[in-house]
C-alpha cells in the first residue's frame, strides 16, 4: 500500500487535487474534514475554549472557525497551543483511517496541508505539493479572506518554493481544472 502526502500552502488547490484523486476512485483522508469534525466535539471544544476563552464560541455555540483564525495566526504562541490539542488526535484519525482502509487500497491519498510543518514526511511514500502562483490564489480567495488573513496564513507555513524541494512530484494547479486533471492522471500512471 502506497501513502501519499498531498500538501501545499493555504489556497493552492489541495481540497481539489483530493477531488480529483477520489474521481480515480483513491480513497482520500482530509485532514481539514478531520479537523473541522474535532472541532464539534465536546471534549475538543471545552479544550480550546479553556485556553482561549468563550470570545471564540458563536452566538449558538459552536466554535467560530474565523475567529480562532484569527488569534492564532496572530500568534505564534497561540497557534502552538491549538496545535498540540489539534495536533495528536489528527494523527491517532489518521493512523486508524490508513489501518481500516489499507484492507482494501493499494493507494491512500491524505490531504495534509502541515505535512512538512509537522514533520511528517517520513510517513509518506510519495509527497505531492499542490502550487499554484500567489496571485490566482489571492483571487481564488478574495471572496472569502482578506489580502491581510491571506499573508498570516501562509506566514505560519512553510514557503512553497520550499514545499516544492522536498516533494516528489508537484502539481501545477495556475490553470484550468482537465489540466490539472492530466497532471494527477500522469502521476497516477508512473506510480501504479
Amino acid at each position: 500500500m502506497l501513502k501519499i502526502g498531498v500538501t501545499g500552502i493555504f489556497g493552492s488547490g489541495k481540497s481539489t487535487v483530493s477531488k480529483i484523486f477520489k474521481n480515480f476512485d483513491i480513497d482520500v483522508i482530509s485532514c481539514d474534514t478531520i479537523v473541522g469534525n474535532l472541532l464539534r466535539t465536546n471534549q475538543v471544544k471545552k479544550q480550546i475554549q479553556n485556553i482561549f476563552g468563550k470570545q471564540i464560541l458563536t452566538s449558538s455555540g459552536p466554535i467560530d472557525r474565523k475567529k480562532l483564525a484569527n488569534i492564532i495566526f496572530s500568534s505564534k504562541r497561540q497557534r502552538e497551543k491549538l496545535n498540540s490539542i489539534i495536533h495528536p488526535l489528527v494523527f491517532e484519525k489518521i493512523d486508524k483511517a490508513i489501518d481500516k482502509l489499507s484492507k482494501r487500497s493499494k493507494i491512500i491519498v491524505i490531504e495534509i496541508p502541515l505535512l512538512f510543518e509537522t514533520n511528517s514526511s517520513k510517513d509518506f511514500d510519495i509527497i505531492i505539493t499542490v502550487s499554484a502562483a500567489h496571485s490566482i490564489i489571492k483571487k481564488r480567495l478574495e471572496n472569502k479572506f482578506s489580502e491581510d488573513e491571506i499573508k498570516k496564513i501562509w506566514l505560519s507555513q512553510i514557503p512553497l518554493k520550499e514545499k516544492i524541494k522536498k516533494s516528489d512530484y508537484v502539481i501545477d494547479n495556475d490553470g484550468p481544472l482537465h489540466l490539472t486533471k492530466l497532471q494527477i492522471e500522469n502521476i497516477i500512471r508512473k506510480i501504479y
